[in-house]
């Protein structure tokens, strides 16, 4: 089953608009991890049972493995979201109920069979839909018909989607400014706040050390973080392959996939797969390479970059599936083992309160800067709308701007600072506007923007239509956000106290 996400990308797509990945978007709400009881809150006046949100949790998993190529995510991390995806699942079908939304069965079959992953030579194959049954689905305790239920809940949340964001309209002139304001060089100027600005304002005292020790004292992060010890394999192409025109390449390294593919599942499928792993790298001849300690924050070092990805699918593995898919690397693929983790441990208490020390001056530096950027935006637009020249300002609140000519925000400059940042707020001003503080890493800033010329790419009907769907798609994902949350306010809808009460923990 590994084979078929490797080798069908464009699964994905597809997939994730069947079973609703779409909730990664727009749902947000407090986690469920603390669920217990057998009733866990109300929909639409209806309890929710436990069951009833484990099957929409097992729905979430798997759309969760999906998006991920197969593998889930470390618990900890994923949990809170898959609960998320869960009860907007819920939220969401209960809607479809009230509106008698009914989907056909031959209806699942041809999305089902429409799966590019389950393609082969142009045509639906029977024999891969069953792979992934035993397989994928199989490994997960989860039937073929089960599939299809959560097939057939994803076309009715489609349904209910559509049904919802029909009245959303994008008008051609919103069109016309979105494209002025992205393709438009501009000229701005950006005064820049920087944290090490108020750092030598902070004076933290040893009680408040004290305090934030005692409020952080289950602060994982302030500990010795987890070290991992790791081996692997690789499936390297030939320097004569690595040659090879690119339609040939290819074919060479699909091949050399399927090969660590098959390693990995032979492994995976052993009752000792640790041991397995090095008995069957050794019969192949196949040469491993071991890894010592290495953390997520501190990956190791290899070329080309490549040590965060693998401290990624590293931290991604557990004593129970020890064994990695291939993972891409610059010769070809590698097949990971985790040899040995060093949990998790106490940093020496002279050692934790420097550190805690640290924190707490960068905050206190942080909290003052935001305070001064927020009065400075409003100062700066009062006087702007008095009548007064920005150039003026500058000079008056002796602020150091930096220029930036022929500024086009859909293709910001790639050496530029923050420049994402500056041209998702660029576009969104009028020239003589000035934007509110926004926050970046190390500190704040303010853009203003002088002026903007014409586009210089040509317009076309084939780029307006794809910002008028990009218009339309961010006002349908705001839209079904807020609809989200009204509906958990409405009565009939009981958020259950234990997902209440994760709400109001400090991230």
């Amino acid at each position: 089953m590994l084979k078929i996400f490797r080798s069908h990308s464009g699964f994905l797509v597809l997939i994730l608009g069947l079973i609703g990945l779409s909730f990664l978007l727009f749902y947000n709400v407090p986690a469920l991890s603390r669920l217990r009881s057998g009733a866990v809150g109300k929909i639409a006046g209806e309890g929710v049972s436990l069951e009833q949100f484990r099957l929409s949790r097992q729905a979430a998993e798997i759309e969760m493995a999906l998006f991920s190529g197969g593998r889930l995510p470390r618990q900890g991390e994923v949990d809170r979201l898959l609960n998320e995806i869960a009860w907007g699942r819920l939220i969401f079908l209960a809607e479809a109920k009230r509106l008698h939304c009914v989907v056909p069965d031959d209806t699942v079959v041809r999305a089902i069979q429409a799966l590019p992953f389950l393609q082969k030579d142009g045509k639906y194959n029977e024999e891969l839909y069953n792979q992934f049954v035993s397989g994928f689905l199989g490994s997960r305790g989860i039937k073929g018909e089960r599939f299809v239920e959560i097939v057939r809940e994803g076309l009715l949340i489609d349904q209910v989607k559509l049904s919802l964001v029909a009245p959303i309209q994008v008008v051609p002139r919103e069109v016309e400014r979105v494209y002025r304001a992205e393709f438009g060089p501009a000229k701005i100027l950006v005064v820049r706040l920087g944290e090490e600005q108020f750092l030598p304002s902070v004076t933290v005292t040893p009680e408040e050390v004290d305090k934030e020790m005692r409020l952080r004292a289950s602060d994982p992060s302030l500990r010795i973080p987890e070290e991992r010890k790791i081996a692997f394999v690789e499936f390297a192409l030939s320097p004569e392959q690595q040659k090879l025109p690119e339609k040939e390449r290819k074919e060479a390294e699909e091949k050399l996939l399927r090969r660590a593919e098959d390693f990995a599942v032979a492994v995976s499928r052993e009752e000792v797969k640790k041991k397995a792993f090095f008995e069957k790298a050794k019969e192949l001849g196949l040469p491993v390479r071991e890894i010592g300690s290495f953390s997520e924050e501190k990956p190791p070092d290899l070329p080309g970059g490549e040590g965060a990805a693998l401290a990624e699918a590293a931290f991604g593995l557990s004593e129970e599936n020890p064994i990695s898919e291939p993972l891409p690397s610059g010769a070809g693929f590698r097949v990971l083992v985790l040899k040995e983790v060093e949990p998790s441990r106490p940093r020496p208490q002279a050692e934790l309160r420097e550190i805690v020390r640290q924190k707490l001056t960068e905050r206190m530096a942080l909290e003052k800067l935001f305070e001064r950027g927020k009065e400075l935006a409003v100062g700066l637009r009062k006087d702007l709308a008095a009548g007064k020249s920005f150039d003026a300002l500058l000079r008056e609140k002796q602020l150091a701007a930096e220029t930036l000519t022929r500024f086009v925000p859909a293709e910001p400059p790639k050496d530029l600072r923050d420049a994402a940042e500056i041209a998702f707020v660029s576009h969104l001003l009028d020239p003589g506007e000035l934007s509110p503080f926004v926050p970046v890493p190390g500190g704040g800033m303010l853009v203003y923007l002088v002026s903007r010329e014409a586009p210089l790419v040509p317009e076309s009907k084939e780029l307006l239509r794809q910002l008028e769907e990009g218009l339309r798609g961010g006002r349908e994902q705001a839209f079904l956000e807020e609809w989200l949350t009204e509906q958990n306010r409405k009565p009939g809808y009981q958020v259950p106290r234990s997902l209440a009460a994760a709400g109001r923990e400090e991230p």
